[in-house]
């Protein structure tokens, strides 16, 4: 039985989910078509919504390429169960990767030490700052005070534009499971055609052995890591965009986002 599974939210103040995987199933009852389009917080425990929304308005108004929260999410039963959940904002969506909550797991102590910041929702309703790299608990504060970020439930604010894959993690080639549509503005990738096809026929060969053992990583121990290299648009000409990329894994496979890198 998986322990994880990965949910896409849209980036709304409702974060209604528009991407279940199937495993979810295995720990919450809910069958992924049963809770798409479903408003996130009617599957959080109400005395977390109002930290969640805290970490949900910091990701969006910051767009941060990950962040760590664990929090109680509803069961089809009704009952709840402890759940941490890594984010990795994506322009117009957050893409998670979600694992049972194990505070004494080795695979938990990797993640919150891999990731920007680490929250967790109390049983008295507050939100705890845990761990990060440059964040303060009135920072977080702040930002319930930016919910005019969104305006009819869109959100306003101009984003950096970036792309997500979901790659298959047992495949050696990590064939491309999904694309997200702005692959094609930012390196020219053929997201229709591109499903099936592997990874790393879009990486330089010079890069494919390092990259290797950075994802092996994520794998072993669903944690995050991050990515440089360049992204190859046409091998035969030459051509390729540098590209910066944030990684997680699931057993229902490897999630990447990823933003063009400056030239060097």
């Amino acid at each position: 039985m998986s322990n994880n599974w990965i949910a896409i939210y849209d980036n709304s103040l409702e974060a209604r989910l528009v991407y279940v995987s199937e495993s979810i199933t295995d720990h919450t009852g809910w069958e992924p078509e049963e809770i798409i389009g479903v408003e996130a917080y009617d599957l959080f425990h109400p005395g977390d919504h109002e930290s969640i929304r805290k970490v949900h308005i910091a990701n969006v108004l910051k767009e941060k390429m990950s962040s760590m929260v664990s929090y109680r999410f509803k069961c089809k039963s009704g009952d709840y169960v402890p759940v941490e959940t890594l984010v990795h904002y994506c322009h117009d969506v957050l893409i998670s990767t979600n694992f049972i909550y194990d505070i004494n797991s080795l695979d938990h102590k990797m993640r919150a030490n891999t990731v920007d910041e680490v929250y967790a929702c109390l049983a008295d309703g507050s939100l705890q700052l845990c761990g990060g790299w440059n964040e303060k608990n009135v920072q977080v504060e702040e930002a319930l005070t930016t919910d005019k970020l969104w305006v009819d439930s869109r959100v306003v604010k101009i984003q950096e534009r970036r792309f997500c894959l979901i790659l298959n993690r047992f495949s050696d080639a990590l064939n491309i499971v999904y694309a997200s549509k702005l692959g094609q503005e930012l390196v020219l990738l053929d997201v229709p055609n591109a499903i099936g096809l592997p990874f790393y026929d879009f990486v330089p060969d010079r890069d494919i052995e390092t990259l290797q053992r950075q994802i092996d990583l994520a794998k072993e121990h669903d944690m995050v890591v991050r990515l440089r290299f360049d992204w190859v648009i046409d091998r035969q000409k030459g051509v390729s965009e540098p590209v910066e990329a944030i990684t997680s894994c699931t057993n229902d496979g490897l999630v990447m986002v990823l933003r063009l890198s400056p030239r060097h």
